[in-house]
C-alpha cells in the first residue's frame, strides 16, 4: 500500500516584530516606501564609487544645516570692530573731509566726534602710514574753503539799527567802547603766585586754531595742580562776523563768569572776508575801510581783557597753504595785532611764524621734534595736528612766565630751540 503523501501545512510568516510605544504615548513615526505612480519611472541611481553606500543627503525643506552658521550678534560684532578699526586708521581723511564740507549742524557734528579720534590716530603713530597711503592714492587733497556763510543782507536782531561806528559790533563790552587804559603801573594788577588753593586760571579762546592751542595747552598744563585751563574756543569763528558769533560779547561773559588771571587769544584765518556791522552793512575785503574796522575790532578784544584786570597772550598766526586764506592775509592781520600789543601794557603778542613754518619760511605738515619727524599740521592747510598744539604750547611757556612774571610748573612736552 502505497503511503499518502504527507499533507503541506501552510505556516503564516511570522509578523515582524512591532516597536515598543514610547513610555509618554508619543507615537512612533514610521518610514513609507514611496508609492510608485504609472507613467512615471525612477531614474536608476548609479552605482557607489568602492561599493559603499553614499552619504545619505537631507533635502528636508526645513530642517537645520548640519553645518555651523554664524549668529547674526557675531556678524554684528564683526563688522562693527571693522568699522571702528577703519574710523580708527582712517580719522585724519574723515575729519579733513567733514572741515570741506557745508557748514551747518552735520558738520559741526561730525567735527566734535572725528576731532579726537584723530587725535588718538596720530597720538598712537596709526597716521604716518595712512597718511602716506592717501598721498599715493591722491586724497591728500587740500579742504575747501573754510570761511563763514556770505554776509547776510538782514539787520541782525537784537542789536541797534544806527551802530554802525567803527566798532561795529554790539554790545559794546563794559564802558561803551570808550575805555581808557590806567596807568601801567597800577593796570591790570600783578598775578600772584600760583598755589594748589588758587591756582592761575588762563582762558583760551579763538577760532579753530585757538581751540587746537587750547587742546595743547590742556595737555601742558593737565598734571599741574597751580595751572586751570578753560578751553573755549570755537571753530567756524572770528571778528569778521559778529552776527554770526559775538566774541567781544563772549568775552565779556566769559570774564564776568570765571574772573581768569590771563587770557590765550588765537584766531583770524576765518576772517579773509567782508565784515559785517551791526546795522546789517557789510565792508569788502582788501579796502583801507576793512583794514580800520578789523583793526579797531582787535584793540576791543584786548581792551575788553584789560578792562577786567586780566593779562592777555596774543597769539599770531601761523602759515598757511589753503584756499580759504593765504599768507599775505596772515601777515597783515599778525602786524595790526602786534602794533596794538606793543602800545598796551599788560598785552604780548608772540609769533608762531618761525616755530611752525618750514626750513623756507612757509607752511609744513612735519618737523623733527624729539628725535622724530612728526606731524604738526593738517594737509588742509590751516589746522594744527596733536603734535603740533602741544608744540605751540610748549613755546608758550617761556613767553608767558616772562610776561605775567609768575613761575609755571609745567615741564614742556617738545624741546624747542
Amino acid at each position: 500500500m502505497t503511503p499518502r503523501p504527507a499533507e503541506k501545512t501552510s505556516k503564516r510568516p511570522p509578523s515582524p516584530q512591532r516597536r515598543p510605544r514610547p513610555a509618554n504615548g508619543a507615537a512612533v513615526t514610521r518610514t513609507r516606501k514611496p508609492i510608485a505612480r504609472p507613467g512615471r519611472v525612477a531614474a536608476p541611481s548609479p552605482p557607489p564609487p568602492g561599493g559603499k553606500n553614499p552619504p545619505r543627503v537631507d533635502r528636508e525643506l526645513f530642517r537645520r544645516s548640519s553645518g555651523r552658521r554664524a549668529s547674526a550678534g557675531r556678524v554684528l560684532a564683526v563688522g562693527l570692530i571693522c568699522f571702528g578699526l577703519w574710523t580708527l586708521f582712517d580719522a585724519n581723511q574723515l575729519y579733513h573731509n567733514a572741515l570741506s564740507s557745508p557748514f551747518g549742524t552735520r558738520r559741526s557734528v561730525s567735527l566734535a566726534i572725528l576731532r579726537p579720534i584723530a587725535a588718538v590716530t596720530n597720538a598712537l603713530g596709526l597716521s604716518g602710514p595712512v597718511n602716506a597711503a592717501d598721498s599715493a592714492l591722491g586724497r591728500g587733497g587740500r579742504a575747501s574753503s573754510a570761511t563763514l556763510p556770505p554776509v547776510p543782507v538782514v539787520v541782525p536782531t537784537g542789536r541797534a539799527a544806527n551802530d554802525s561806528s567803527i566798532w561795529g559790533m554790539a554790545p559794546r563790552p563794559h564802558s561803551g567802547g570808550r575805555y581808557v587804559p590806567p596807568p601801567k603801573t597800577v593796570w591790570p594788577p600783578a598775578l600772584a603766585p600760583p598755589t594748589r588753593a588758587h591756582p592761575l586760571e588762563i582762558l583760551d579762546i579763538g577760532d579753530s586754531i585757538g581751540e587746537d592751542l587750547g587742546y595743547g595747552l590742556g595737555d601742558l598744563f593737565g598734571n599741574d595742580p597751580y595751572v586751570r585751563v578753560l578751553q573755549r574756543g570755537k571753530i567756524d569763528t572770528g571778528l569778521a562776523r559778529p552776527d554770526y558769533y559775538n566774541w567781544p560779547a563772549m568775552l565779556e561773559r566769559y570774564l564776568r563768569t570765571y574772573h581768569p588771571g590771563a587770557v590765550v587769544i588765537m584766531m583770524g584765518a576765518n576772517d579773509d572776508q567782508s565784515l559785517s556791522l551791526a546795522n546789517g552793512a557789510a565792508v569788502s575785503a582788501g579796502t583801507r575801510r576793512w583794514n580800520e574796522v578789523y583793526r579797531s575790532r582787535i584793540a576791543l578784544m584786548m581792551d575788553e581783557v584789560l578792562a577786567a584786570g586780566a593779562h592777555l597772550v596774543w597769539v599770531g598766526l601761523p602759515p598757511v597753504s589753503a584756499p580759504s586764506v593765504n599768507n599775505a592775509f596772515v601777515e597783515r592781520v599778525n602786524g595790526m595785532a602786534k602794533v596794538l600789543a606793543a602800545g598796551r601794557y599788560g598785552v604780548t603778542y608772540v609769533s608762531t611764524w618761525k616755530l611752525l613754518s618750514g626750513p623756507h619760511g612757509g607752511f609744513t605738515q612735519y618737523k623733527q621734534l624729539n628725535g622724530s619727524v612728526q606731524q604738526i599740521r593738517y594737509s588742509d592747510g590751516v589746522h594744527l595736528a596733536p603734535a603740533g598744539w602741544d608744540l605751540l604750547a610748549s613755546y608758550l611757556l617761556k613767553p608767558m612766565e616772562r610776561a605775567w612774571h609768575v613761575k609755571l610748573h609745567a615741564r614742556p612736552l617738545f624741546k624747542v630751540g
